[in-house]
């Protein structure tokens, strides 16, 4: 049996009426507290009023007993008749207070007492002449104030333990308070807060390219789980529009390279169509080494021509990224290859500054290919004059990286610009001569195998972009 609801809704809802019948609950105990206190209070007042009134009435007594006067009888008639009507006008409270048999035998002093004080009056004795009655009557008026005292101080007493119970209770409330933001804090944090913070996590590895699985939390009818499956399904058209995306891009470089490729080819098929029309027309009066020569020569030409478009396809061909022990130079090199062509009609000279004895490099050939490219590519456009074209390759020893530096002595990029360049869609070529994906695709390209690539730039100065990969000492895997 589920005793908590599935969803984040309800969980919370749950959580805050706990909080409210807890708060509910010591607002009862304060207010039944504070009920009796004023109870209490009013109730002394009257057993206050009741002690005070058989005072009076005892005094006039006394007064009576001493001088016969009919004016000290008169108020001792009316203060008795008060305390009787008080009695029977508190009756449940009395009876609460003091018992049933206590009220009672109140009910009945006040009774005998006006009695006999009547008959004290009736008799007319002279000062002590009626000793004897009025020593009855003292002793019912000390039975009176006896009862009244009683219920004064249990009154009192009443009142003290209920002020002794309530001053702890503002430090027990705040402490139930503290208590119950303590526990909304945790249920809050254990079933929102902290799932939200590990997809948040789990979800940092998407921004660097690595679309990696969230792990599903809670049950079916839960939000982050339903929050967590549509991530997952989001990842996974990501991954697949990435792929799309790389592939698009190789498509799109292709389409640059046509001409100088198209030019490249061109050459070694002319050659060969001249040493066929030579073999035809002049083979017969050639010695066999000169036949062999030509024949070595256009074998020399078809296997030129083999290579450049083995290199094409390799490049434009979609392949899943594997990742691999590579030579960063073998790359540069046959990437360099690619674009000979556009470099010799813009007048671009290229050079290469390997350093020795460099580490090896686990990652995806294919996808680092696509990223010399991309560079290479962006810094002939922007080599519109020519100029030269600078790859340096080495080692950042401090952060146990290979540092590849792909330099150019273009317009360079501008200040404002610059925290863009690998922002999607973002290109500063004119309309047309340009997506602005390549540098965007690149960068996810490293980040996917767990480099980093920086640029730097003043205008005038060309450009520079620094791909920072992590190699492997000898034995690592």
């Amino acid at each position: 049996m589920q005793l908590t609801p599935s969803t984040i809704r309800g969980q919370i809802i749950m959580a805050f009426l706990a909080c409210f019948v807890f708060m509910g609950a010591i607002i009862a105990v304060n207010f039944s507290s504070f009920r009796q206190l004023s109870r209490s209070m009013q109730f002394f007042e009257i057993a206050e009023e009741l002690n005070s009134t058989i005072l009076e009435m005892r005094r006039y007594e006394k007064n009576y007993f001493l001088y016969r006067q009919a004016f000290s009888y008169e108020e001792n008639v009316t203060y008795t008749n008060k305390l009787e009507l008080m009695l029977q006008r508190e009756n449940d409270n009395l009876v609460e207070t003091i018992g049933r048999d206590n009220h009672k035998h109140f009910l009945a002093y006040v009774k005998e007492y006006a009695s006999l004080m009547e008959d004290l009056h009736q008799r007319a004795c002279a000062a002590n002449a009626c000793s004897e009655l009025e020593s009855r009557i003292r002793g019912v008026g000390q039975n009176l104030l006896t009862l009244a005292d009683h219920l004064v101080s249990t009154e009192r007493r009443t009142i003290s333990r209920l002020l002794q119970q309530m001053v702890p209770m503002p430090l027990i409330s705040l402490l139930a308070l503290v208590f119950l933001l303590g526990f909304v804090v945790f249920y809050v944090g254990e079933k929102v807060v902290r799932p939200l913070a590990r997809i948040t996590r789990e979800s940092e590895a998407v921004a660097q390219g690595a679309f990696k699985r969230i792990t599903p939390y809670g049950g079916d009818k839960n939000e982050i789980h339903h929050l967590v499956s549509t991530v997952n399904r989001m990842m996974e058209e990501l991954e697949s529009r990435q792929d799309q995306l790389v592939q698009s891009r190789k498509i799109a470089s292709i389409g640059t390279l046509t001409a100088g490729i198209a030019h490249e080819i061109n050459n070694p098929i002319n050659n060969l169509s001249l040493i066929l029309e030579s073999l035809a027309e002049e083979g017969e009066d050639m010695t066999p080494d000169e036949r062999a020569k030509l024949y070595q020569e256009a074998m020399d030409q078809a296997d030129r021509t083999s290579e450049i478009v083995k290199n094409l396809l390799e490049f434009s061909r979609a392949s899943h990224p594997r990742v691999e022990t590579i030579d960063i130079e073998a790359i540069v090199n046959k990437t360099a290859r690619l674009i000979t062509n556009e470099m010799n009609l813009k007048g671009i000279s290229f050079v290469k500054q390997v350093a020795r004895d460099l580490p090896p490099v686990r990652l995806d050939r294919g996808g680092l290919q696509q990223v010399m490219l991309n560079l290479f590519l962006n810094a002939i456009q922007a080599m519109e004059r020519g100029g030269e074209l600078k790859v340096v390759i080495g080692t950042h020893d401090d952060d146990g990286e290979i540092r590849i530096d792909i330099i150019d002595n273009g317009p360079g990029i501008p200040p404002e610009n610059i925290d863009q360049v690998f922002d999607p869609f973002f290109t500063t070529k004119k309309e047309g001569f340009g997506t602005g994906l390549g540098l965007s695709v690149s960068y996810n390209i490293i980040k996917k195998n767990k480099g980093r690539m920086q640029v730097a730039s003043l205008p005038g100065q060309g450009a520079c972009f620094s791909i920072f990969l992590p190699f492997h000492e000898t034995g690592e895997a």
